[in-house]
């Protein structure tokens, strides 16, 4: 090795032992990063194992009050006492007892409201039950009003259609009580026996030549072993858990390596040092991936002593079987977490002025991280899939599949390949980027602050978008069903979306015509809209039943159900039209392609990274998981539209085309709703889009 090798590498090895020296200082990494990981999983099947023997112990020693009520409440009363010996006299030693005891309250539903009851049976006349039956039919209900046993047999000689008149019982509790609840399970499978019993006899006394319990007898078996189960459900947590302590205690040591170093001013003074800026950055980068690192063995060491070694007794659904090899797979896997969580913690951390500006964009990161990490928990993900090919997402389901004993080497291998390419292209982002002295330093930052207005407009524009976006999603969760879907897009629209753009060109003094994107284009960018339009459309649904089919399937009544309730009968066409093509095509286009794009750029100078960024916010903003990535797809070719044309008119007419393409045709008939593209389409369609984007080419982005 050169000298100057040795020098850098022992310049870098200093650089790094400072920060881990730093790193070691500060009480709330350790905490974060070792302690809570030694504790938590201990700590948690500890508390896991207590909580359950005292809920056990508790139900099995309480007393369980009842009421009996209806029309036929003295038949009820009689079903429950003989349920009730039945329970005491089972010879089954392995099965718990419980104790009831009868009260009788004026109003039993009032009582049992109150919490002074556990549960209310009551006795219905055949008529009656009929006749709630019916209700609950109309309802879209199925024993909504009360979990029911309702005795039914034809009578011997009836005739056909004829019933006798059998009464039935509703047991009523308060599914939000776990006593309520057990007493209900207990006393609804005791007279669930009795009944049977009754049945039974009657049967035999007409001469029913075999055992009721040999008629079709019906058992379900899990062919997944205990150890299975427990591993998906641990595998549904793990990651997230993990990336969580990753990105807590990472987050810590990236705000304090730059962000606080500008804020204190000492970052200056170690650029006058004999250190390059490639290897102040890379020990910076080193110290948050020793974090990450960090988390990561520790919680494979805790599955290892708890899980293979046992320490301590685990709870039944927490027994999961591994082996070292596959906590080895474990730790290979997240290693390319921890280095992709510090790399865009360190590169969030050098965009950042100060804590409070770091702690906004914590935020959307945080969400960018830990999506992909519920991976696990959609249904029907398979590793053996495009998922495999998605980072983050691709090493939680690899990460549950490990622990259900299921290892597919060579998409393990593609799981890790696709995490680890994309923290390797961040890492070198990251070293480039912070390489800059003027990003490090903060002069830059500090000279907007001065002009302020404009000049600070592209530092928060991020932060404008983050609080449009949670008042977006409060409005949605809270007050969609109210305000139906014409108000909600009216408040979306015109109050959240053209109100918040509004008042950012106001706020930040900006010109309306650069900020919008009010600029006449050549007309033969119209011809590039009319041939581009529903080629990218066509595009678009072509990658939407990819994704819906490989990466997030989605069950087909939720597509069906969202579909009905945006352009439902209720709506006429020209509304249909107007609210989800005309109005989405102006107010988008000016929020989105003409504000947020405007901000953007003065930041992002890559065209194609600034037209993903653009189309991923857009994206997030249509909430939905299904929607997310052909909404992205819309949004990074109507930025590119803006970008080559210099105006935000033909993203309008393009976005206003593409929703009304996609909702007219099926709406009035011309196409079957469940209409989708075949595979060779996609041809011809990119074609067009290409031919769009090069007519578009003929100017220059203002």
């Amino acid at each position: 090795m050169s000298p100057k090798r040795e020098k850098g590498g022992g310049v870098l090895g200093t650089l790094f032992r400072y920060e881990i020296k730093m790193l070691l200082r500060d009480t709330r990494t350790i905490l974060i990063a070792v302690v809570a990981p030694i504790v938590l999983f201990p700590g948690y099947i500890l508390i896991l194992n207590y909580v359950e023997s005292r809920e056990q112990r508790a139900l099995e020693e309480e007393t369980y009050t009842y009421a009996v009520m209806g029309s036929r409440a003295d038949w009820a009363e009689d079903l429950v006492a003989a349920a009730i010996a039945a329970d005491s006299a089972d010879p089954d030693t392995t099965r718990s007892r419980a104790t009831f005891e009868a009260r009788s309250p004026d109003a039993p539903l009032e009582v049992l409201a109150e919490g002074d009851l556990h549960v209310v049976v009551e006795g219905l006349a055949a008529a009656e039950w009929d006749s709630v039956r019916a209700e609950q039919a109309a309802a879209g209900e199925d024993g909504a009003a009360g979990e029911t046993a309702g005795a039914r047999a034809d009578t011997a000689g009836a005739g056909e259609g004829v019933r006798a008149p059998v009464p039935a019982v509703r047991i009523h509790y308060r599914g939000e009580s776990n006593f309520s609840r057990e007493a209900r399970n207990r006393l609804r499978e005791r007279i669930l026996e009795v009944r049977a019993q009754q049945r039974d006899s009657v049967y035999r006394a007409a001469g029913f030549p075999v055992a009721m319990e040999e008629v079709a007898p019906v058992e379900s078996l899990s062919v997944a072993t205990a150890a299975k189960e427990a591993g998906a459900l641990l595998g549904l947590g793990l990651t997230p858990l993990l990336v969580l302590l990753m990105l807590s205690g990472g987050s810590i040591v990236a705000v304090d390596a730059i962000s606080g170093e500008k804020e204190r001013g000492t970052l200056e003074t170690l650029l006058t040092t004999a250190a390059s800026r490639t290897e102040i950055v890379r020990a910076k980068l080193l110290a948050v991936i020793a974090v990450g690192l960090a988390v990561a063995v520790i919680n494979v060491a805790n599955l290892l002593l708890y899980l293979v070694v046992g320490l301590l007794p685990l709870p039944a659904n927490f027994a999961v079987d591994v082996s070292p090899a596959d906590l080895v797979l474990l730790l290979l896997l997240l290693a390319p977490v921890a280095i992709l969580v510090a790399a865009t913690l360190l590169l969030l951390s050098g965009a950042a002025k100060s804590y409070k500006e770091y702690q906004v964009y914590f935020f959307p990161v945080f969400l960018a991280f830990i999506v992909p990490c519920m991976a696990p928990a959609l249904p029907g993900i398979d590793l053996r899939s495009v998922i495999a090919l998605v980072p983050l997402a691709g090493v939680a389901v690899a990460v549950r599949e490990i622990l259900v004993g299921e290892v597919d080497l060579p998409f393990l291998a593609l799981a890790f390949a696709s995490t680890s390419g994309l923290a390797f292209w961040l890492t070198r982002l990251t070293q480039e980027t912070l390489s800059n002295e003027k990003l490090i330093s903060g002069a830059e930052l500090d000279e907007a602050d001065l002009t302020g207005g404009a000049a600070l407009f592209p530092r928060h524009v991020l932060r404008w978008f983050l609080g449009l976006w949670v008042l977006f999603f409060v409005v949605s969760l809270w007050f969609g069903q109210d305000l139906g879907i014409r108000g909600q897009l009216l408040v979306n629209l015109l109050g959240i979306f053209l109100g918040g753009s509004l008042v950012m060109v106001r706020r930040y003094r900006l010109d309306p015509a650069r900020a919008f994107g009010l600029h006449m284009p050549p007309v033969r960018t119209w011809l590039a809209v009319l041939v581009g339009a529903p080629s990218a459309l066509l595009l678009g649904v072509g990658l939407a039943q990819l994704v819906n089919a490989y990466v997030f399937p989605v069950p087909e009544q939720l597509l069906e159900s969202f579909g009905q309730a945006m352009t439902g009968p209720e709506l006429p066409l020209w509304q249909v039209v107007l609210f989800l093509a005309v109005m989405p095509g102006i107010f988008e286009e000016l929020t989105f392609r003409g504000v947020l794009l405007h901000g953007l750029r003065q930041r992002i100078r890559n065209p194609w990274l600034l037209a993903l960024a653009v189309g991923i916010i857009f994206g997030i903003f249509h909430v939905s998981l299904f929607r997310i990535v052909p909404t992205a797809w819309l949004g990074f070719v109507l930025t590119w539209v803006v970008l080559l044309s210099g105006s935000v008119y033909p993203a309008i007419l393009w976005h206003a085309l593409n929703n009304a393409l996609a909702i007219v045709p099926a709406r009035l008939g011309w196409v079957p709703e469940d209409f989708e593209p075949e595979g060779w389409w996609a041809v011809p369609a990119a074609l067009g889009l290409l031919l769009a984007m090069a007519i578009l080419r003929g100017r220059s982005p203002r």
